[in-house]
């Protein structure tokens, strides 16, 4: 099986989840923020994985972008250099495989994000092996509440689980 993990993240807590996917669904999978998951790197992939913070109850848009720029109350500076999921799923090429998307968020947050990046990748061809997840912060900015990075390696390994059933035996690459 090829699986590439793919994310969006301003403050890390997205990184650190799309990592902890990974290890789950094998040694060999590459974590990519959206500027390196390119046509290239997804043309082979049997599956991809691809997730993004919850920013005012959905997906980041580019006006919700510059204000976390100009934010200033974090603990850190937000990592906005690199393409926004929403900017990455309209670029996405053709494609074929399976995919599974996640999202961190506040326990309370009403919307969501994994329902945008499932429709951006239906929309280019891909097939859900998995209904997306959940992941939780503690606060607007983090950390990661208690247990997540487990939650996370144990979705990864589901994830692997969901695909061969689906597909039968992928060849692993």
């Amino acid at each position: 099986m090829k699986a590439v993990v793919v994310y969006e993240s301003h403050w890390g807590n997205t990184a650190e989840i799309a990592r902890a996917i990974a290890s789950g669904l094998g040694p060999e999978v590459p974590v990519l923020s959206t500027d390196d998951a390119n046509g290239r790197v997804l043309a082979d992939a049997d599956l991809i994985v691809a997730g993004a913070p919850v920013i005012a109850f959905r997906l980041a848009s580019d006006s919700m972008r510059d204000r976390i720029a100009k934010d200033g109350q974090g603990p850190n500076r937000p990592d906005l250099a690199h393409l926004s999921m929403r900017d990455w799923l309209e670029q996405i090429p053709a494609g074929k495989g399976h995919i599974a998307a996640f999202e961190t968020r506040l326990h309370w947050s009403p919307g969501g994000a994994t329902g945008a990046i499932e429709h951006g990748l239906q929309k280019a061809g891909y097939q859900r092996v998995a209904k997306g997840h959940r992941f939780f912060v503690t606060g607007t900015y983090g950390p990661l509440r208690d247990g997540e990075i487990e939650a996370g390696r144990a979705w990864g390994s589901g994830l692997a689980q969901a695909l061969q059933a689906t597909v039968g035996d992928v060849p692993a690459h």
